[in-house]
């Protein structure tokens, strides 16, 4: 009884209630109680008059509802809808579109623009009549097919969505990287009668991470690349010199009594030495050869299409002298002399191998005294020019 009571007096929409909910709540309550005496009691008399009183309490409640029905009119056949008329309806959707920030393109089956918002226009630049009605491949947009979108038709086949990173091409030509999210819409027999593709752009967020990335491959002090971009390169150069037989080499230096120039003169001067290290060694070698920096004072360089070995004996001389210049610092001069070592590219080699064979070259240059550049070649070219 109380549940029913809290719906009657709770659930039920103002239309329907009575005029007063308390007014008929405790006609209903003291019905209760007289239930109650009616059913605990075992005198007739009193069970006689307790169901005089719930007759006359239950004939009361209906008078009251039946006062308030024939006020309010008749039952309506249906309740009221809670949604709002199609017409305010399409009003708030056309306003939202035309308020989104993202750019918004609406295209049916065949991928032809029936629908943009004006984000979209300021972004690529265009006008609603060079849109409407055009293909949206023709419009810089990426077609929906696995060749430009990786797994697109599948996610449209099987779930209606897709999302991820795509390029748009503007009205002036520029390509500006986007974030892209296509949803199909089907009808009835499953066939695709829109596409809404919802773009927003990335493009300011693209450039940074690339130039983060680019960071991450350079040399903070020298602003050469580092060891992971060497590593990069290196594989690069490999790959060329297997398909196209050509002369590779591999340098390794590394600077003798560097640490002491730290502990007479301090870090700040030993990072003065280090970047002018990197400009002479970069101003030793041509535009399509590698200097890098590994770490502390050792350096690398990797010389493509060097030709004969006596070119990267010149190479390698040549950093010999300019790095044993004496350096000025703070009024005084410096001397640190490098120790090289070489080694030439051989079938077979990979990048560790190859590493490891100049990085032994210039350990022996040091054990040889310093200050030197020592060329390790391979077995055959020590036969050949032995021969000439």
């Amino acid at each position: 009884m109380s549940s029913f009571l809290t719906s009657m007096i709770v659930g039920t929409p103002n239309q329907f209630r009575h005029p007063s909910a308390w007014a008929l709540a405790l006609p209903m309550l003291a019905s209760l109680g007289v239930g109650y005496e009616l059913s605990s009691s075992s005198n007739p008399v009193t069970q006689a008059g307790a169901l005089l009183l719930l007759s006359l309490l239950g004939l009361r409640c209906w008078r009251m509802q039946r006062q308030h029905w024939t006020k309010s009119g008749p039952l309506p056949a249906t309740l009221p809808a809670m949604a709002e008329p199609p017409s305010k309806v399409n009003a708030l959707s056309s306003q939202v579109l035309q308020a989104c920030g993202d750019a918004v393109v609406v295209s049916d089956g065949l991928d032809r623009i029936v629908m943009v918002n004006p984000a979209f226009l300021a972004m690529t630049g265009l006008s609603p009549s060079e849109v409407m009605g055009h293909s949206a491949e023709l419009l810089g947009m990426a077609p929906l097919r696995n060749s430009h979108l990786n797994g697109v038709r599948a996610s449209l086949e099987a779930g209606g969505r897709w999302s991820g990173e795509s390029t748009q091409t503007c009205a002036d030509g520029q390509q500006i990287d986007t974030c892209l999210t296509v949803t199909a819409l089907r009808n009835e027999a499953g066939q695709i009668t829109q596409h809404i593709r919802t773009f927003n752009d990335i493009t300011a967020l693209k450039q940074q991470q690339r130039v983060l990335a680019e960071q991450a491959r350079h040399d903070s002090l020298t602003g050469l690349p580092n060891r992971r971009a060497f590593g990069e390169r290196l594989q690069q150069a490999m790959s060329r010199a297997r398909r196209q037989p050509q002369t590779m080499a591999v340098l390794y230096v590394d600077l003798d009594g560097f640490k002491l120039v730290n502990d007479r003169h301090g870090h700040a001067a030993g990072d003065q030495v280090l970047v002018e290290v990197g400009r002479r060694l970069d101003a030793c070698v041509r535009l399509t050869d590698c200097v890098c920096r590994l770490s502390g004072d050792e350096f690398t360089v990797i010389l493509e299409g060097a030709g004969h070995p006596d070119e990267v004996r010149r190479i390698g001389n040549r950093i010999l002298e300019r790095l044993s210049l004496p350096h000025p610092l703070d009024g005084q001069t410096v001397v640190v002399t490098p120790s090289i070592g070489g080694t030439l590219f051989i079938v077979g080699d990979n990048a560790s191998t190859l590493c490891q064979r100049a990085d032994e070259t210039m350990y022996e240059a040091k054990r040889a005294g310093k200050g030197r550049f020592i060329l390790n070649l391979p077995q055959t070219e020590m036969k050949q020019e032995q021969g000439t």
